[in-house]
């Protein structure tokens, strides 16, 4: 709230509100993103800087809504801001002191990510709350990234994101190398020629894959 809020509104009015319209997966996604904006700012104190929605026949334009932290804190109906609306849209929730963060913080649910952007002292622990924040978003989220932008995703050990329950009860997630175990359908060849075999599955590995053999990794 304040001064040094207002200056981020306009920032990012002027950075968002220049940006071209885009194109969702479908109709249906289109339509359901515009109600849903429609239906989030429509409600008391809640501002709209960037109005998002329906932009041409096919697409949607970006956009963000303003709410001051304690109605968002506060619950129905302001937990629909709290709802995902899939599409590009952001809710900037304006908070007059840390409590008001805690408390906005309480009462979100599980997400896939979840991003803390820190000034210099705040990440050498010299100020701020940054190794706070960092403890409260860890139990909503199961990708936590520091001055970093989600979803960038690529096939790595280190790679995926999933949050709490229900993400817990699948020891893989939709990316990185456990992906594999969701999205894979195995197909086992045996006793087949190695001229005929797929050259990932050929003893010789012309590839060079890194891979597992009898149960040992090898390249």
């Amino acid at each position: 709230a304040g001064e040094g809020g207002d200056r981020l509104l306009k920032s990012l009015a002027d950075t968002v509100g220049g940006t071209g319209a885009g194109v969702l997966l479908d109709a249906r996604m289109r339509d359901a993103f515009a109600a849903g904006v429609r239906e989030r700012a429509e409600l008391p104190g809640v501002q709209a800087p960037v109005v998002p929605g329906a932009a041409g026949e096919h697409t949607v334009s970006a956009g963000f809504l303003a709410v001051p932290a304690d109605l968002l804190a506060s619950g129905d109906p302001y937990g629909l801001l709290l709802e995902e609306c899939f599409g590009p849209v952001t809710v900037v929730a304006r908070y007059a002191d840390e409590a008001e963060i805690g408390a906005v913080l309480g009462r979100l649910s599980g997400n896939l990510t979840a991003t803390v952007h820190l000034g210099a002292d705040e990440a050498d622990g010299k100020a701020g709350q940054g190794a706070e924040l960092l403890a409260a978003l860890v139990p909503l989220a199961g990708r936590v990234l520091v001055d970093g932008w989600p979803t960038g995703v690529s096939v790595t050990e280190a790679q995926h994101h999933g949050g709490p329950y229900p993400a817990t009860t699948s020891t893989s997630t939709s990316v990185g190398a456990t992906a594999v175990e969701r999205w894979l359908r195995p197909v086992v060849y045996q006793s087949a020629p190695a001229a005929l075999l797929p050259p990932e599955l050929r003893d010789d590995n012309p590839l060079g894959l890194p891979r597992r053999v009898d149960g040992r990794p090898e390249r």
